[in-house]
C-alpha cells in the first residue's frame, strides 16, 4: 500500500512567522506607547492569526482556531477593554463591564494561560493531524453513493429545528442534536455529488442563515460555516493570500451582523419592529437586510464608540474571568478541583440518581466565582481559564489548562485514528467539536456535550446499519 505523504505546497514555514511575529514585538517594544505584556498579546494575537491562516487547508486545524479563538476573546479583546474602555468611559460605566483586576495582574495569569494552551494542543498529538486532504479524501470516496442520507439528514434537522423551543428542557439537547443533523446532512450532500457543488453550498448556506434569522441567534451558524470551511477547502491546495482574502471577506461580514444583531434583536423579538414606521409590517429577512444597508451606506456607524464598545464587550471573555479574579480568593477560597471532579461526576450520574446535581451552562460557576447568583435570560460564562483560575489559582490554573488542551487533543487524535475504519466520521467533527472550540464554555458543558455528542453518533452509525442496512 502506497504511504500517503503530506505535501506543503504554499504552506509558509512556521518559523517565519515566529520571526515575523518577533519582529512585530520588538518594534511595539521599542516604538508604540503599549508596554511589554500589551506588546507580547499584539504580536502574538498576530501569529496565531497568520498560522491559522496558513494551516488553514493544510491540516486539520480546528485547534489552530481555537487558539487563535482565545487569543483573540482574552488577550487583544483585553487590551482594548484595558487601553479604550476603561471604568471612566461613558458606556463601560453604563454596563459595569470594567475590568475586574488591574491589567498586570490579569496578564500575569493569561498570557501563560494561553501559551498553556497553545503547548497541551500541540506537543504531543499534532502529528496526526498534518495532512487533511487525506482525511477529506476518504471522506469523499466513501460518501459519493450517499446523496439520500445527505438529503435525509437535511430533513430530519430542519424539522427538529422547528420543535427545540416546544421540548422539555430534558430534551433540548437531544433536539439539537438531531437539528445538527442538518449541518452534517450538508457535508454528506456537498461530498457525495460531483456536479453543481457550488450552487448546493450557496442554497444550504441562505437556508441555515434564515434559520438563524429566525431565532436572532448567529453564533452557530458562524461557527459552523467556518468549520465546514475549513473541511472544504481541505481539498484544494490554496496559497496563503488567496485564504487571508476570504478570511477578511468573512471578518468583514461578521462585523456588519454583530453591528446590527443588538438593533435587529430589538426590531424582531419586541413589539419595535410593529411601531416603527420604516419597519412596520417588514419581514425578518426584510428588516435584516435593511439594516446591513443602512450599514454599508453609511459603514462610519459600524466602528462608532458605541458599536465597538458593544462588539468588544460581546467579544471579551476576559471581562468575566477578570470578574473570577477578583472573587477568588477574595470572597470565595479556591475549590481546589472541586468544581472539575463535579462535572466529571455529573456526567456520568444521571440526574434521577442525583437530582440536585450542577447543571451545564455556567450559572453553578457564576454564582461561586463570581457572585451572580440571579437567574439570567442570556448566556453568561467563566469558560475553562476562569474555572482553572478559581479552582487552583494563577500558577494551578496555568498547569490545569496546560491539561486541558492535552485532553481534548488526545480527544481529536483518537477520533482521527478512527477515521481509518469509518472515513466519514471526519464529517462529524464539528458537531463533536463545537463546544470544545469555544471558549466561553465551562468544563461541564464541554466534557457533557462531548459525551453526548459521542453516544448520539454511536447510534446514528448503528441505527443506520441496524435498521436500513447502510452504512454511512
Amino acid at each position: 500500500m502506497k504511504k500517503e505523504r503530506f505535501s506543503s505546497k504554499g504552506k509558509i514555514p512556521n518559523y517565519i512567522l515566529l520571526c515575523i511575529a518577533m519582529v512585530i514585538l520588538l518594534l511595539l517594544v521599542g516604538m508604540s506607547d503599549l508596554n511589554v505584556q500589551e506588546s507580547f498579546v499584539v504580536a502574538y494575537f498576530i501569529y496565531t492569526f497568520l498560522r491559522f491562516i496558513n494551516n488553514l487547508s493544510n491540516t486539520i486545524n480546528i485547534f489552530d482556531f481555537l487558539i487563535f479563538f482565545s487569543t483573540l476573546s482574552t488577550l487583544l479583546s483585553a487590551v482594548i477593554a484595558y487601553r479604550f474602555f476603561g471604568a471612566s468611559n461613558f458606556y463601560t460605566h453604563l454596563w459595569r463591564s470594567g475590568m475586574g483586576v488591574p491589567e498586570e495582574t490579569y496578564f500575569d495569569y493569561l498570557i501563560p494561560a494561553n501559551l498553556a494552551l497553545f503547548a497541551g494542543l500541540n506537543l504531543v498529538f499534532y502529528k496526526n493531524t498534518r495532512n487533511a486532504v487525506v482525511y477529506v479524501e476518504r471522506a469523499k470516496a466513501y460518501v459519493a453513493d450517499k446523496t439520500k442520507v445527505g438529503v435525509t439528514f437535511i430533513a430530519i434537522g430542519l424539522v427538529s429545528t422547528q420543535f427545540m423551543g416546544h421540548v422539555p428542557e430534558s430534551l433540548s439537547f437531544i433536539f439539537y442534536l438531531f437539528g445538527m443533523l442538518g449541518y452534517v446532512g450538508g457535508f454528506y450532500l456537498y461530498f457525495s455529488l460531483k456536479k453543481r457543488r457550488g450552487l448546493v453550498i450557496t442554497l444550504m448556506t441562505v437556508a441555515f442563515f434564515l434559520q438563524a434569522l429566525q431565532k436572532g441567534v448567529f453564533g452557530e451558524f458562524i461557527m459552523y460555516v467556518m468549520l465546514a470551511a475549513s473541511l472544504i477547502i481541505a481539498q484544494y491546495r490554496f496559497r496563503f493570500l488567496p485564504k487571508l482574502s476570504l478570511f477578511v471577506i468573512g471578518f468583514f461580514a461578521i462585523v456588519i451582523l454583530q453591528s446590527v444583531k443588538i438593533q435587529y434583536r430589538n426590531l424582531t423579538w419586541t413589539s419595535k419592529g410593529q411601531t416603527s414606521a420604516d419597519y412596520r409590517g417588514k419581514g425578518n429577512a426584510e428588516i435584516f437586510s435593511d439594516l446591513v444597508m443602512d450599514r454599508l451606506t453609511d459603514p462610519s456607524s459600524i466602528f462608532s464608540e458605541k458599536s465597538l464598545f458593544y462588539m468588544n464587550r460581546r467579544l471579551n471573555q476576559g471581562w468575566l474571568i477578570s470578574l473570577t479574579m477578583n472573587y477568588v480568593p477574595r470572597v470565595e477560597p479556591f475549590a481546589n478541583g472541586e468544581t472539575i471532579w463535579l462535572s466529571l461526576a455529573a456526567v456520568l450520574v444521571p440526574r434521577f440518581l442525583w437530582p440536585d446535581k450542577p447543571e451545564a451552562g455556567g450559572a453553578f460557576n457564576l454564582a461561586r466565582f463570581v457572585g451572580i447568583k440571579k437567574k439570567l435570560n442570556y448566556s453568561m460564562n467563566i469558560g475553562p481559564y476562569g474555572e482553572g483560575y478559581g479552582n487552583f489559582g494563577p500558577v494551578g490554573g496555568v498547569v490545569f489548562i496546560f491539561l486541558y488542551g492535552l485532553v481534548i487533543a488526545f480527544f481529536l487524535h483518537k477520533t482521527l485514528q478512527m477515521t481509518k475504519k469509518y472515513p466519514s466520521l471526519i464529517i462529524w467533527m464539528p458537531l463533536l467539536f463545537y463546544y470544545v472550540l469555544n471558549v466561553e464554555t465551562d468544563i461541564l458543558t464541554t466534557i457533557n456535550s462531548f459525551v453526548k455528542a459521542v453516544v448520539f453518533i454511536f447510534f446514528i452509525y448503528w441505527g443506520a446499519k441496524k435498521f436500513f442496512r447502510t452504512d454511512i
